[in-house]
């Protein structure tokens, strides 16, 4: 978790997105307009959103229903470089965006937390982001999710020690048993148009290639595919 290079430009941009989200928290706020935050991503160490909802990326908007699977993925603050329990205090030059469930299990795993009932609800969104991009993609089967192998390995270690583990915690893989739906087929135009009138399809639903830092999803499209056509 490096701190980024500050820069205020692409900052308030990630501001007015985390408004538009309903994030009321001022501290985070005011750490992406001052150029802390410079990307709409997940920073802690392991992000646990599913790939199927958009990963990292993906953000929901802000809720206090707790019993909703979205709230899962709200944007929170975290207390970085120094940790909320070490004394840290919630500013600007001590914050980076993260998932609401991520910063929690983060957290467990650093404590020795038990946390079983998290990745029960990492599989069910996962479960969610299937059946949405089933009914966007008209790959619904009697409306039926793909069946979904959930393989844990999470220990709790010391954040010294968890460099990048080979085997990271809740590394949910779903079995590919349907066949591609049509439009990945499409020419690259028409596939560009299709991925820019729905925006819950996931980057790795048509790409293994990965967003630059701070890439919208258009520029995205159009880096990969070269549509739309720019002016």
């Amino acid at each position: 978790m490096a701190r980024v290079e500050r820069d205020p430009e692409r900052g308030r941009a990630v501001a007015a997105e985390l408004k538009a989200l309903g994030v009321k928290k001022r501290e985070l706020i005011r750490a992406a307009e001052q150029g802390y935050i410079t990307q709409l991503a997940c920073k802690m160490p392991k992000c646990f959103c599913p790939e199927e909802l958009g990963g990292a990326s993906f953000f929901a908007q802000v809720t206090n229903d707790w019993s909703d699977w979205r709230s899962d993925w709200m944007p929170t603050l975290e207390h970085f470089p120094v940790y909320k329990k070490d004394g840290g205090k919630a500013a600007v030059d001590n914050a980076i965006l993260a998932h609401r469930l991520c910063n929690r299990i983060d957290h467990s795993l650093r404590v020795g937390r038990s946390h079983e009932k998290d990745l029960e609800r990492i599989r069910k969104a996962r479960e969610e982001g299937i059946r949405l991009n089933n009914v966007l993609t008209g790959n619904t089967e009697r409306g039926e999710i793909p069946t979904v192998v959930a393989t844990v390995e999470a220990t709790a270690e010391p954040a010294e020690e968890r460099p990048r583990r080979d085997a990271e915690a809740a590394k949910l893989k779903p079995m590919n048993t349907k066949k591609a739906p049509e439009w990945k087929s499409l020419p690259d135009a028409e596939k560009a148009q299709y991925l820019l009138d729905h925006q819950t399809i996931s980057d790795r639903t048509w790409t293994d290639e990965p967003r630059l830092e701070g890439e919208k999803r258009d520029a995205f499209i159009h880096r990969i595919l070269g549509f739309p056509k720019t002016p």
